[in-house]
């Protein structure tokens, strides 16, 4: 059986952190489905009990990602999502956050865009399921509450939301990969081009 070390008793935030951080990074290039215990604790350069000391196990673990990233995501999207009466605004809004949390975390949204697609009946699909959920709800109450400036919309809202939210998170994954340059300029047409197709609709 192999020894392991029983350093439980470091639980600065500073070791949290790193081994969230590494977590991340693992589960955003390998998938979380694909990364063992095993590898966290080697790369992290720690023991298994320090692991489960701070996370319980790698559940605990996705968990308090979801909890330190995925919901400030979360947040901001709603926030940015409301809607203020000024549709072109309020897309370029949503787009401009998402973007801005790519850029500020690539590996992270890496991951979110992971386990937003993650196999059905999966671990994490079911852990994070609530947080696409709330993020795909604030997007779709947008479009529903600007029905009453582009009419010819009421009863495409969802097909709008999720078009919508595909085209955005493929624009914040280029802007996380330093391929998409982002000025107003860009903005201004990724939001119009869709917005054309609206007015059109």
């Amino acid at each position: 059986m192999e020894e392991e070390s029983t350093n439980i008793t470091d639980s600065s935030e500073s070791t949290k952190e790193q081994i969230l951080a590494l977590a991340i990074k693992l589960f955003a290039s390998k998938g979380y489905g694909s990364v063992g215990i095993q590898e966290i604790v080697t790369e992290a350069g720690i023991s298994k009990p320090t692991l489960y000391y701070h996370f319980g196990s790698k559940k605990g673990l996705l968990e308090a990602i979801i909890k330190e990233k995925a919901e400030p995501l979360c947040q901001d999207i709603e926030q940015a999502a409301e809607y203020k009466h000024d549709f072109i605004a309020g897309l370029k809004e949503i787009l401009t956050t998402m973007i801005n949390y790519a850029k500020k975390d690539p590996d992270f949204f890496r991951l979110h865009c992971i386990l937003s697609n993650a196999p059905d009946n999966s671990e994490e699909i079911k852990l994070y399921l609530g947080i696409t959920q709330r993020i795909m709800s604030a997007i779709s109450g947008f479009f529903i509450e600007s029905t009453s400036e582009f009419g010819n919309m009421r009863g495409k809202e969802a097909l709008y939301s999720i078009t919508f939210y595909a085209n955005v998170t493929a624009q914040a994954m280029f802007a996380a990969r330093d391929t998409l340059p982002v000025t107003d300029e860009t903005l201004h047409w990724i939001v119009h081009s869709f917005v054309y197709g609206v007015a059109n609709g």
